[in-house]
């Protein structure tokens, strides 16, 4: 059951989607028509673009227009009765008596707007093309077409300049608002004055102004550049042609990929934007002027030059000054009054990346090199400058400017102008080109000897890291080495010591060095505790203890922050045995008892009480002469004697 339900939805959606398209006319005939209704639609072949009634933003107006078909976002790009409004849904969009495409609106006869072309027979029709383009034909003839009266919005593939034959210019318009589609303050178009030139107006004032066509695209057009985070190949996105003969002048622009959706739309608010849609569902800008101060149309007044980059943005052209040092506003004028042809090295200065001056007062030599165009230009005193003009042809191809020079600016993608300059200034630019040759090449030096510098710093720096990590390493390995050659020396004497024959008082062995086990040391510290501390020497801290017997020890700990090693450790032994203290008063004490005794000393003397060493060497002396008393020579190897009183 459920999934008849769902194939009955199915064809239905099919029958009422095919009724709609049977509802969306191809053409428009005297018998077809567009009401404003639901089905009242003209959609082109491909789908791309329909034609019908609409209200903008927030009005409630009725309008017929065009619009992008296949986007999410309705966007009318041309408007038939943009001066007249319908007030209600009764509007009919129809070819009339005349043969003319017309809006009526409530039974009246009158037409609100129309075509108002002459029609040779009444059997026109009217068809939207692929390219958005509505066109009325007669006799297979087309007679009027809406690209010829454009809104606010050029599409690709449209011929925007002049038709010199008929006088048709085609001129971009603004919308009131984004609710209004009636006729703004903003308009823009080509002027045929001198060179021609694509102005944008403000009330019918220059507002905006293009250089001449430079072969690639209009001078001082900003680059196709800001899409760079949208299309990866911005550089080829579009296709730029623009054509001047004795019929016509006229640019037409259109994307390299055929699938992309594109425009050129004058704003309200007077900016010119070229846009393309993008996969995530919007516009794109990828072109607009007036983005900055020095787009503004003589924002610096005559012979000055624009930089948005500076601070005043304005500064006069080489050999001029401010006239009036308030206001940017009005003009600057020549420094010197030499007489046209009389100032000896008279010249001209090149100034690099600019808009070029306003064309109106200019002159184009299609054939000229600039060498020529520089004597043409010097043959009249009224010449202020010349350019190349066409990027692409080698040096073929100059303008010389007469007059003053309006509206010039800094540019990214500027060309080179050559301004005219008496002798003066033509040596204070030679003078200037030969400090920044110099300026520049010492920054070519610094930027080439630094970096040799620094790396061979860090070179430098890294190498003796490397030395330091290694010498330190082969250091420890050597401390260690010396550490197990005196920690094998000292087993030796360890071992040499415990093979001792008996002694002569019946020891087992020669010797009474005790030997302790680690944890006998360890339990009679208590683990090394600090409360067992009794302070710090040079070999490291000495502990306090007592051994399982009740005997109380003093126990030195070899620290490994110690500057003394094993070596000198050995010579501290304060234990009962053989090996005795080895210091210096020690050692000329046991000289003087070998001497009284006249043997070798090898054992340890047990004294209770004490004896000091004068005493002792007095009994021994006395023991030696009457008689031994007592063991206390140790092993009595050697000859006997001693000295006689």
């Amino acid at each position: 059951m459920g999934s008849y339900r769902a194939l009955c939805i199915l064809v239905l959606f099919v029958i009422f989607d095919l009724f709609g398209s049977l509802h969306a006319l191809e053409t428009i005939t005297g018998t077809q028509f567009i009401a404003d209704d639901e089905n009242g639609s003209l959609v082109s072949s491909d789908g791309n673009f329909k034609l019908g009634f609409f209200s903008p933003g927030k009005s409630q107006a009725r309008y017929v227009g065009i619009w992008f078909n296949k986007i999410s976002e309705q966007t009318v790009v041309w408007v038939a009765n943009r001066e007249t409004p319908i007030r209600n849904s009764a509007g009919i969009f129809k070819i009339g008596g005349d043969g003319n495409l017309a809006v009526f609106c409530c039974n009246q006869s009158r037409p609100l707007w129309s075509t108002n072309v002459s029609v040779p027979a009444q059997t026109s029709t009217a068809k939207l093309l692929d390219s958005g383009n509505l066109v009325l034909v007669a006799k297979e003839t087309m007679i009027w077409q809406s690209f010829d009266y454009p809104t606010d919005t050029v599409l690709p593939g449209m011929k925007f300049g002049w038709n010199r034959k008929t006088g048709l210019n085609h001129i971009l318009t603004s919308w009131k608002s984004i609710d209004d589609p009636t006729a703004g303050e903003f308009s823009s178009g080509f002027d045929l004055h001198g060179i021609p030139q694509y102005f944008l107006y403000k009330n019918s004032v220059p507002h905006w102004r293009s250089g001449p066509w430079n072969g690639r695209n209009l001078n001082g057009l900003p680059e196709i550049g800001s899409s760079k985070d949208y299309f990866s190949d911005r550089i080829d996105l579009i296709n730029i042609t623009f054509v001047s003969n004795d019929n016509e002048i006229y640019i037409k622009s259109s994307p390299k990929k055929g699938s992309v959706f594109s425009r050129i739309v004058l704003e309200s608010m007077g900016l010119l934007k070229r846009k393309i849609w993008h996969e995530s569902q919007r516009w794109v800008r990828v072109q607009i002027v007036l983005h900055d101060l020095c787009d503004e149309y003589m924002r610096c007044g005559a012979n000055a030059i624009c930089n948005e980059d500076t601070l005043a943005h304005c500064a006069c052209l080489p050999g001029f000054e401010r006239l009036y040092p308030q206001d940017w506003y009005l003009k600057c004028q020549e420094t010197s009054k030499e007489v046209c042809g009389k100032g000896d090295g008279e010249g001209f200065v090149r100034l690099e990346g600019v808009k070029f001056p306003d064309a109106r007062t200019s002159t184009l030599y299609s054939n000229m090199s600039l060498e020529e165009c520089e004597r043409e230009c010097l043959k009249s005193c009224n010449c202020t400058g010349y350019a190349n003009v066409y990027v692409d042809e080698m040096g073929r191809g100059c303008i010389a400017w007469y007059g003053e020079l309006r509206d010039m600016r800094r540019f990214k993608s500027g060309q080179d102008f050559y301004l005219r300059v008496n002798a003066v200034e033509l040596a204070a630019d030679a003078q200037k080109n030969a400090k920044v040759h110099v300026i520049a090449t010492k920054s070519t030096l610094v930027f080439i000897i630094v970096p040799l510098v620094v790396e061979t710093l860090l070179a430098a720096l890294c190498f003796y890291y490397l030395w330091r990590r290694n010498a330190k390493r082969h250091k420890g390995q050597k401390q260690k080495q010396k550490q197990k050659q005196q920690l094998h020396q000292n087993k030796l004497i360890l071992d040499s010591a415990r093979s001792l024959p008996p002694n002569s008082s019946g020891e087992s062995g020669s010797t009474e060095l005790t030997l302790f086990e680690l944890s006998i040391v360890t339990a009679a510290t208590d683990h090394f505790s600090s409360a067992n501390k009794l302070g710090r020497g040079g070999f490291g801290p000495v502990y306090k203890g007592q051994l399982p017997n009740g005997q109380e020890i003093a126990v030195k700990r070899l620290s490994t922050n110690s500057g003394q090693g094993i070596l000198e450790f050995k010579n501290e032994y304060a234990l009962y045995g053989l090996f005795s203290m080895k210091s210096d008063v020690f050692g000329f004490g046991v000289i003087l008892l070998e001497i009284i005794s006249g043997k070798k000393n090898r054992g340890f003397f047990h004294d209770d009480p004490y004896s000091n060493l004068i005493q002792y060497m007095w009994e021994l002396w006395r023991d030696v002469e009457c008689g031994p008393a007592r063991g206390h020579g140790g092993d009595q190897s050697g000859d006997g004697g001693g000295l006689e009183k």
